[in-house]
């Protein structure tokens, strides 16, 4: 018996991605804006305590290759040890035959009830859209991650 549906299915209009734009006055702020971005996106930074550290060391050839590291290695933390990022992170970059970043980070285990829940949950760095590029006086670091 027809009704007045408009079909049995429909497709809409749904973003997957989310662009991520970190600035700083050196390229290292950059980097670490870069980790707090992609924090917040999932839980509130400014509520994570900085009671355990980790130390993160990635390489790569270039910058883009070094900015994917980064935030994978990130990602794996926050999924295999639910490692929440406080806003203290310390950085250091190194250029060589490629690039290093040496890093210090600060935070504690993920609390729901603390740190709260934004509603997305970050599933993979993307090379989609990335930029690193000095801009006047600052840096920008651009990427997508998949959520």
């Amino acid at each position: 018996m027809p009704c007045g549906k408009p079909g049995d299915y429909k497709y809409g209009e749904h973003t997957a991605d989310v662009l991520i734009q970190a600035y700083g006055c050196t390229l290292e702020e950059a980097f670490k804006n870069a980790a707090l971005a992609l924090a917040d996106l999932t839980y509130y930074s400014s509520r994570v305590e900085p009671k355990e550290s980790r130390e993160v060391a990635v390489e790569y050839e270039d910058l883009e290759g070094l900015l994917f590291r980064w935030i994978d290695e990130l990602l794996y933390l926050f999924d295999a040890e639910k490692f929440a990022l406080s806003r203290r992170i310390e950085v250091k970059l190194e250029k060589g035959n490629g690039y290093a970043i040496r890093a210090l980070l600060y935070g504690e285990k993920y609390d729901i009830n603390k740190h709260g829940f934004t509603g997305l949950i970050v599933k993979a760095m993307t090379y989609h859209m990335m930029e690193i590029k000095k801009v006047e006086d600052y840096w920008l670091v651009q990427y997508v991650v998949d959520i």
